[in-house]
């Protein structure tokens, strides 16, 4: 059984790491960790991390983390309502400080043995053990796709918004614009009450 953090080790992204045969079966994604990932990097927009396996020296997958914030202040009430249930009336936030997963590959070799949904698990333990203060929420911009929106729910994430129609209204999309990300949280109260309990 493939286990992410015994099988292989966390390695930082510096200016000798080579993606050259990481694939994740998506070219922009691919294109992004090859030539993008460093330069975003030295621009101080975020941070980029791989797992590479102890035995093959094959890059497994890949992620990216950026401080960001959840802003409720525009959201429909009901959405503004749902992404603050959890959070104590006392303190009238607009936004919340967030962490954002803003590009997430796993290679295809390593599909369907649990990589994605084990590097999820790891980037919750990752930003509870290191932001545990000044991280709320989890975000992603997800692929508008259903096996893409499927893997993140099935992890616990939830779309901020019902609807695409209110999605679409909230990003000010014409009609004839395509809808391509869905944007989606994580609480990191439930992670920390899954770590106290």
């Amino acid at each position: 059984m493939f286990d992410l953090q015994n099988d292989c080790e966390l390695l930082p992204l510096s200016a000798g790491t080579t993606f050259a045969d990481f694939n994740c079966g998506d070219n922009d994604l691919n294109e992004f960790f090859n030539i993008d990932a460093i330069k975003y990097q030295e621009q101080m927009l975020g941070s980029t991390y791989f797992f590479r396996h102890k035995s093959t020296g094959k890059i497994v997958c890949a992620f990216t983390l950026s401080p960001d914030s959840m802003n409720t202040t525009n959201l429909p009430g009901s959405r503004r309502k749902k992404v603050k249930e959890n959070i104590p009336r006392e303190k009238p936030l607009r936004s919340f400080p967030s962490y954002l997963i803003g590009r997430l590959g796993v290679d295809i070799a390593f599909s369907g043995l649990g990589a994605g949904s084990q590097l999820l698990t790891f980037i919750k333990l990752y930003c509870f053990d290191n932001y545990r203060y000044n991280c709320r929420f989890l975000l992603v911009d997800a692929y508008n796709n259903p096996s893409v929106l499927n893997f993140y729910l099935k992890n616990e994430f939830l779309t901020v918004f019902s609807t695409e129609e209110q999605e679409r209204e909230y990003k000010k999309l014409r009609p004839e614009d395509i809808l391509r990300t869905r944007y989606m949280y994580y609480d990191m109260m439930n992670w920390k009450i899954k770590m106290s309990s």
